[in-house]
């Protein structure tokens, strides 16, 4: 449907002002670490979770709790010593009207919809389909015409539906496999290769038990309905950057703030916002070198949306002052790991792996070994907030410390914390709140975060910078709404906070 775009703001060129206080020291790892404290992440993590406390439990991008949170997170810059500049920009949203399941006259009480079916409703009968669905032989010829009910698990969502879809099935019901609720998504036909899907939606499991012991081997009549609307809708990235520095040497800091809808999102990712906070305000004491440019991205649980957006509106001349980009998402996980995002690919395949990104890593392989800590390698995918600055060929890395994967006995050797349980076993639940983070490991991915910022605001010498100018992304209308996109995921090595499309 047709929807009508809202009027931004175009970026703001930056304004070239003197910026530390008279006197300050050129900034220092060991100094700038030093005035970093728990407390202060303690106090920050609580006044986080109060935004949430009151706006309903979240802090999901379009809601009052997250301009709540961009208001919050400025009250904390120190305007003195940052250009600080909100990067408004639209995105439009599927939004549900009425998602339904009705089997032999019975409507199920609690039906989400899936993201990226198609509107409509289809009545037919159901039928079981054993196994998971993830094969084509899990669909009997029996399944064409009819509604397949489908067991969650070992696969995704969207391939369950193109191989319902393709064996002729009118419409799927999958049904959970875990009695946690989960707001469900499909993506996109086209990676399943199939041209459009079949009518959808996600029933609990409960349900799901008790309709496959109903059905049993036969049939019975059901109606399923996704009936939904698009809206667009305005949110905002916030762009710090010191007023001090080489302007044309830029070190880009990213953490994204938004939540997720179903809880305060404190880890995730609360604590990147925060670390960013407290190594932002512990700089204003320092001079730099080179400009620091902090990001506070909006709608990263929706596909990367505000990273995407800065890096497919900026122009070509501002990229390439672009040294590299340093992305920060999770760093207080309550069974953590160290994770360092492999940089120069020895670890894991990697198309995006550059010279860059190789030095950016060892920076952070050098930070763990330093303060006496073990650390391993996560995959460098692409699938994280530094997926856009890669793209346009500026180097990135970072540090993670896990969300639902689960924890091996070796990582717990490294590590402690309980093998066979997730890094974060409250990842995207409400429970992700004040009492879902490890402080210990809070500080030290903080204390990453400022020796890094530390170094390359003091000296790039040695990094592959000026480089090559790169090919950029398709440049987009400042007017062109988002559009959100969950196959952009993160973390496939150590489970972070998957927008992989979940199984």
């Amino acid at each position: 449907m047709k929807v009508s775009t809202l009027i931004v703001p175009a970026l703001a060129s930056a304004t070239l002002v003197a910026a530390a206080p008279a006197g300050a020291p050129l900034v220092e790892s060991n100094k700038l670490r030093r005035v970093l404290l728990r407390s202060d992440l303690k106090a920050r993590a609580q006044e986080l979770n109060a935004i949430a406390v009151q706006n309903n439990g979240t802090r999901a991008w379009g809601t009052p709790g997250h301009w709540d949170t961009l208001t919050w997170i400025e009250s904390h810059v120190d305007k003195n010593y940052y250009n600080v500049e909100r990067q408004y920009f639209n995105i439009t949203r599927q939004v549900f009207d009425e998602v339904s399941v009705t089997v032999d006259g019975v409507r199920s009480p609690d039906v989400n919809g899936m993201t990226n079916s198609p509107n409509g409703t289809v009545s037919a009968q159901i039928i079981a389909i054993p196994n998971f669905g993830c094969v084509a032989s899990d669909y009997p010829a029996a399944v064409a015409g009819k509604i397949a009910l489908v067991h969650r698990g070992s696969c995704n969502f969207g391939l369950k539906n193109a191989l319902a879809g393709t064996a002729g099935a009118a419409g799927l019901v999958v049904w959970n496999n875990d009695p946690t609720p989960l707001q469900p998504t499909l993506g996109t036909p086209d990676l399943y290769n199939v041209t459009e899907f079949i009518v959808s939606a996600f029933i609990t499991q409960a349900d799901g038990q008790a309709l496959v012991t109903k059905l049993g081997t036969g049939t019975l009549p059901a109606t399923v309905t996704n009936l939904f609307h698009e809206q667009v809708e305005l949110t905002a990235n916030i762009l710090a950057t010191t007023k001090g520095g080489d302007q044309n040497k830029i070190i880009t800091v990213g953490a994204h703030t938004d939540s997720v809808r179903a809880g305060p999102g404190i880890n995730d990712n609360g604590s990147g916002t925060i670390a960013q906070i407290e190594v932002a305000k512990a700089l204003t004491k320092f001079s730099v070198n080179n400009a620091i440019r902090f990001c506070w991205w909006s709608a990263e649980e929706d596909g990367l949306l505000g990273s995407e957006y800065y890096t497919s509106h900026i122009p070509e001349e501002e990229a390439s002052k672009i040294v590299m980009n340093l992305n920060f998402d999770m760093l207080a996980s309550p069974n953590y790991l160290y994770a360092i995002y492999d940089g120069d690919a020895s670890a894991f395949e990697s198309p995006f792996a550059s010279n860059g990104s190789a030095q950016i890593e060892q920076t952070f392989i050098d930070f763990f070994a330093d303060d006496g800590k073990k650390s391993v390698p996560t995959a460098f995918d692409g699938r994280s907030d530094y997926q856009g600055f890669l793209q346009i060929g500026v180097p990135a890395g970072g540090v993670f410390m896990g969300a639902e994967g689960i924890k091996t006995a070796e990582e717990a050797s490294f590590f402690g914390g309980k093998a066979g349980q997730p890094y974060d076993a409250c990842y995207h639940q409400a429970c992700d709140d004040i009492n879902n983070l490890d402080y210990g490991a809070f500080i030290t991915g903080t204390k990453s975060m400022a020796d890094a910022v530390a170094k390359y605001g003091r000296s790039i010498a040695g990094f592959p910078f000026p480089r090559p100018a790169a090919k950029l992304i398709p440049r987009r209308a400042l007017s062109e709404a988002m559009v959100p996109n969950p196959n952009k995921g993160k973390h496939a090595r150590h489970g972070g906070c998957s927008k992989a499309l979940e199984a």
